[in-house]
């Protein structure tokens, strides 16, 4: 999963995200060509977040910004993936 390396971050365990974490979040953010990319990204990042304990929705919506990267969606522990458009 690219954006595994981002749990140093939202776990609070690291000040900034790493350069792989960025790296693996602009990967995925150019692999998206639709609205429904879009959901199967946010559908799997929600998944993999729940193998990781102590991800803080926080820090975890910092990502993005912290990478200055945008995903076309908002970064989460509660969004509902299927209201993305």
């Amino acid at each position: 999963m690219k954006a595994a390396s981002c749990v140093t971050f939202a776990t609070g365990k690291d000040a900034k995200p790493s350069a792989a974490c960025c790296s693996g979040l602009q990967q995925l953010a150019q692999s998206v060509k639709s609205v429904d990319d879009k959901k199967g990204i946010c559908r799997c990042l929600k998944a993999g977040v729940k193998n990781f304990a102590g991800v803080q929705d926080k820090l975890l919506s910092q990502i993005p910004s912290a990478c200055k990267i945008k995903v076309g969606f908002p970064v989460s522990i509660s969004i509902n993936c299927e209201t993305i458009h």
